[in-house]
């Protein structure tokens, strides 16, 4: 067989009158790929102004909603006392289709805005449930809150803050504060700067509450029940367990950990190394993020199934080898920064 050596000459053979055709071709595939990356340039930014558009109409739709639930509430101590019970069950609705909108849209909010949401959400249900203790007082086995000078059982201060924040998000006013530092103030429930712990928190302490985590190394966390939402930063060898959340997770700067979670959706962002055995219902998002691995959640404890069925988050749909990955825009080809768990490789039983 001959040894061939040094390049082809693809010219070889070839008339005059072809080389210019196949230079013509060369230019068209050229051309064709320039038109292919600028058509996407075009769409990344149609598509930034429509989240942008989103993200302003979803505010001040947020705000009307507030301020329309709270004239309503005013109007509560006008009422008859025989249709007030349906009066405050109404309010709460409202309250949790707002909740559920905000759930719907935590894919294009950032953390401050989603943050402030949640806050605005929070106040609303506890000046409902302190209205409706002030109108209909329960002739037993109640716990009255201490009262503020002006009569009410929440503080107005907070109220005032929650309120200037969510203004604050509607005219685009730059915050003092970092991202990742407002997510770790507002967070309900929290977990910073630990090493080397087993670090957990029970239904009663996290349920339908904004968790954080942040600053972890070598940690284990167990959080048994239903948070609103998990905020996750800069983790090192850590493994993470958590119950259904019917919001976002939202995880960054983590390496070499292990997530065991099941949410409506799931964002993640500059981490490597790291397996993640997830439930979700829409896609996971990862973006700046390397060898990064999926498995079926798989975590069991006593409460899950009540815990899903509060939250509502459907264990018929699980998304979890379905993984989207906003630096990755070739079609039709698989990723090289996330990858599947083999059957054999993902484990059965956790110790705990």
């Amino acid at each position: 067989m001959a040894d061939w050596k040094g390049t082809i000459d693809v010219s070889h053979g070839m008339s005059d009158d072809h080389k210019p055709g196949v230079a013509e071709r060369l230019q068209r595939r050229e051309e064709e790929r320039l038109a292919t990356v600028r058509r996407r340039r075009e769409e990344q930014d149609g598509l930034d102004d429509k989240v942008q558009e989103s993200l302003q109409s979803f505010l001040e739709i947020l705000k009307f909603e507030r301020l329309s639930l709270e004239k309503s509430l005013a109007e509560s101590s006008t009422l008859e006392r025989s249709k007030l019970i349906d009066h405050f069950d109404s309010l709460s609705l409202r309250v949790q289709k707002l909740q559920r909108n905000v759930s719907e849209s935590a894919l294009f909010l950032p953390p401050y805005e989603l943050k402030t949401a949640q806050n605005v959400i929070v106040l609303l249900q506890s000046k409902i449930q302190e209205t409706r203790d002030q109108l209909l007082p329960k002739k037993k086995f109640t716990f009255s809150k201490k009262q503020n000078k002006n009569g009410s059982g929440f503080d107005s201060k907070h109220t005032k803050d929650v309120e200037k924040n969510l203004d604050l998000a509607i005219s685009k006013s730059a915050s003092t504060k970092s991202d990742d530092d407002l997510v770790v103030e507002f967070a309900a429930c929290k977990f910073v700067d630990r090493t080397s712990e087993t670090l957990q928190k029970n239904a009663n302490e996290i349920n339908q509450k904004d968790i954080a985590l942040v600053n972890l190394s070598n940690c284990t966390v167990l959080l048994y029940g239903a948070p609103s939402a998990i905020h996750i930063n800069k983790l090192n060898r850590c493994t993470i367990f958590c119950g259904p959340v019917p919001g976002s997770i939202f995880i960054r700067e983590c390496i070499e950990c292990t997530f065991v979670l099941a949410c409506q959706q799931l964002r993640i962002h500059s981490t490597t190394n790291s397996e993640f055995y997830i439930h979700v219902t829409s896609k996971a998002i990862i973006e700046d993020c390397n060898k990064v691995k999926f498995a079926p959640y798989n975590w069991k404890y006593e409460t899950l199934e009540e815990d899903y069925t509060a939250t509502g988050l459907s264990k018929q749909r699980n998304n979890w080898d379905k993984v989207d990955d906003f630096n990755w825009l070739a079609t039709g080809v698989h990723s090289p920064n996330w990858s599947v768990i083999p059957s054999p490789d993902r484990v059965t039983s956790w110790k705990i």
